[in-house]
């Protein structure tokens, strides 16, 4: 391929979608979907050194306990999420004004707190989903070539394009055209939360994580008058096991949050307060109290992080 000049979209000096400038983010940084999580994560912060919403994205930066760190409010969907990370990695690695990359940057470190739907028919709402691996039911990640990881996420591709094509009625126009991708989170990222788990004696589960690309139909939420390819795809994938991984918890951001920072080098996990239980995706616990627990733990993870660089 011959050299080529990255395309990057600059409006009055900031990038086109996240509308920050290079000085804007850290190199820690926090995910949420919900703009509203993304204030509610900064008023954890001991300072706010800069506010800037632009189109659907809010995005905070300051210091914790004297660690700079930023959230980002993506939006939900893995693409509004696609947009944000390579953003991010725009504006730390590379100068905004030759579109030149820039050399011997360091990794970004990206943690995901989030909200999902329990998947095991013995989830607690309430409780702790830490993902160490995701299942994309999305597309997005399939735009960015990436060698599977290991072993087991060559076996939860697989293994999961069965079952889900399996459940597929044998009329349906797409019989057999499920393929689902799967990434896995950093290790180092991982085990933080689950230790800031256990030391605030909060419940979790770790394991794999689904990402819907949406929230009915992709969801198997029935709605009348539309007609779901797949009647059942927490009720299926409960079934998944990978060498004693199983399927915890569905949401709509993770598969490719991991697939871009492993092909990038960033470390990235995910934590998600179960809000439902596989049966009861109607009935949504108190959110403020919900979504707390994760944040804690998040902010906490950040903190043993940064102590082992």
């Amino acid at each position: 391929m011959l050299n080529k000049k990255s395309e990057i979209v600059i409006v009055n000096d900031t990038l086109y979608h996240l509308g920050i400038k290079k000085s804007d983010l850290a190199e820690n940084i926090f995910i949420v979907g919900d703009p509203a999580r993304a204030i509610r994560v900064s008023q954890e912060f001991d300072r706010i050194d800069c506010e800037i919403t632009n189109r659907e994205y809010l995005t905070f930066t300051g210091s914790y306990r004297g660690i700079p760190v930023s959230v980002i409010g993506t939006g939900i969907g893995t693409d509004n999420v696609e947009i944000a990370l390579v953003e991010a990695y725009i504006a730390h690695e590379f100068d905004l004004k030759s579109a030149e990359k820039q050399q011997n940057c360091n990794p970004l470190t990206i943690i995901r707190l989030g909200t999902s739907g329990g998947v095991q028919s013995d989830v607690t709402p309430g409780s702790l989903a830490i993902s160490s691996y995701a299942l994309g039911l999305d597309s997005t990640g399939i735009y960015y070539e990436q060698s599977a990881e290991d072993k087991i996420v060559k076996k939860i591709e697989a293994e999961a394009s069965k079952i889900l094509n399996n459940a597929i009625d044998e009329k349906s126009r797409f019989k057999g055209k499920i393929t689902p991708y799967a990434s896995k989170a950093s290790s180092e990222v991982t085990k933080a939360l689950m230790n800031q788990a256990a030391a605030h004696g909060v419940e979790f589960e770790t394991g794999i994580t689904v990402s819907s690309p949406g929230f009915y139909g992709p969801s198997s939420r029935y709605i009348e008058g539309l007609n779901n390819t797949l009647p059942d795809i927490k009720g299926s994938l409960s079934s998944l096991n990978i060498d004693g991984l199983k399927v915890h918890n569905m949401e709509m951001e993770s598969s490719l949050f991991f697939h871009l920072c492993s092909q990038l080098g960033y470390r990235a996990g995910t934590i998600c307060t179960v809000i439902s239980g596989p049966n009861d995706s109607d009935s949504i616990i108190d959110y403020e109290a919900a979504i707390g627990n994760t944040i804690k733990i998040g902010l906490n993870a950040l903190m043993e992080l940064n102590d082992a660089q």
